[in-house]
């Protein structure tokens, strides 16, 4: 039992688990530190021994690896009593499985908000060769802003490395009826098409408020998806787009080949109807813009994302530093053409595409994020600018502690820039 044991003396594990899921255990703790609620995984002690332990130490390594807003982050990792665990960000909001149950089939438009969502971060797990393979409803949480986060990447495994691929006890089926792509009902090879599938189900899901195959029992469940053909939504309901509709078609196709090439092409369908989202009573309130944070990783600056280390034959061009270069010059263009708005966008995607790919410590994030703040602040946008100075200095001491220069520099940016907004008129 770890019911209020304190972690590493300082990760106070609270009285009763969230949950008991097969292999792990999920509690709720504090981090005593920094004084934030966190979610403490373990593996479950029936199931720890030697080579699971070493499963789970990799499976941690490879979450951590995964930088995006879509994703909790991984706080920590250490050993108690011969148990492993893992701490990571605590999310607040709705899981999908629930939110269907509680509000049936949702507004198209937040379907394709979520949808884009869970897009972006498979076009990010793509590109570190990590394959989710246990998509679904309940692996995915609804925040109260109207963001969606990407959870439990337990069955995680990285591409062509089949050595440490699941953490599960032997004979237990990988991933979850209804769910899990033909391929892996079968135990071939998995690939980022095998997340394609999960997420194609968990569309239908949101949009008709049932799951695509759903049999009285799993073994009934997983014979159907091999035999039938993927049902259409909009057989259930008829207001669904054709384009939306073919989607979920083609990304429950039996064969891998017979499905989009990447989520970046998913994405490129759900965006743009990601808009005008109403309120979800009791979970989503206000009128949120739920891709924004996710439309500058994928949106404009695409080409980095489309293709991962295990495409075959990738272009030149489609290198992330030419591409960089390229929207560098962009913002700069805009810029000096008299368009510092749009460069300022510029700039603050090309801080997101760069974070995805690099982690938020990277300097030339702090660098991409200045450049736009700089830009509103010539813009007499001065309040703007300092709100978005302090909470990028908040971020850094939080990274790099208080001391570095990067830290340092922007300490100086704010004085510069409150010395000067005295001279001019509040924004």
């Amino acid at each position: 039992m770890v019911a209020g044991v304190r972690l590493k003396d300082r990760y106070l594990v609270d009285r009763y688990p969230l949950a008991h899921q097969g292999m792990g255990e999920v509690w709720p703790a504090q981090d005593t530190v920094l004084k934030r609620q966190v979610i403490v995984k373990l593996i479950a002690p029936s199931l720890m021994d030697a080579d699971l332990a070493k499963r789970f130490q990799r499976e941690a390594r490879l979450t951590a690896r995964l930088v995006h807003p879509g994703v909790p982050a991984v706080y920590d990792f250490g050993q108690h009593e011969g148990r492993f665990y893992l701490v990571m960000q605590k999310i607040q909001g709705i899981d999908l499985a629930d939110l269907i149950e509680e509000h049936g089939p949702l507004p198209v438009s937040w379907v394709a908000a979520i949808g884009a969502q869970l897009s972006s971060v498979l076009i990010a797990a793509r590109q570190i060769g990590l394959i989710h393979r246990d998509i679904k409803p309940s692996n995915a949480m609804l925040e109260s802003s109207g963001a969606v986060k990407m959870l439990d990447f337990g069955l995680a495994a990285i591409h062509g490395d089949d050595r440490y691929s699941r953490i599960t006890q032997s004979g237990d089926s990988l991933g979850t009826a209804g769910y899990m792509a033909p391929e892996q009902i079968e135990g071939g090879p998995t690939d980022h098409r095998t997340d394609l599938y999960g997420l194609g189900a968990t569309l239908f899901d949101l949009l008709t408020g049932r799951p695509p195959f759903d049999g009285p029992t799993p073994t009934v469940t997983m014979r159907w998806q091999m035999q039938t053909s993927p049902p259409r939504p909009a057989k259930s309901r008829a207001e669904i787009p054709a384009s939306v509709d073919d989607l979920v078609h083609a990304l429950m196709a039996r064969r891998p080949q017979d499905r989009p090439a990447s989520a970046a092409d998913v994405y490129a369908v759900l965006a743009p109807l990601a808009r005008n989202l109403p309120p979800i009573p009791g979970v989503v309130s206000n009128q949120p813009d739920a891709v924004r944070a996710y439309a500058a990783v994928v949106g404009q600056v695409l080409l980095p994302a489309q293709r991962g280390p295990h495409d075959d034959a990738a272009p030149e061009h489609a290198d992330p530093d030419l591409t960089a270069r390229h929207a560098e010059a962009r913002a700069e263009h805009l810029a000096t053409t008299g368009n510092p708005q749009a460069a300022a966008r510029e700039w603050r995607q090309l801080a997101d595409l760069r974070a995805l790919q690099h982690g938020d410590e990277d300097a030339t994030v702090v660098e991409y994020r200045l450049c736009a703040i700089r830009l509103h602040a010539e813009l007499g946008e001065h309040s703007r600018a300092l709100r978005q100075l302090r909470t990028l200095l908040q971020e850094r001491i939080g990274i790099n502690g208080p001391e570095h220069p990067a830290v340092l520099a922007i300490q100086r940016e704010i004085a510069k820039l409150s010395e000067e907004g005295h001279d001019q008129p509040s924004s």
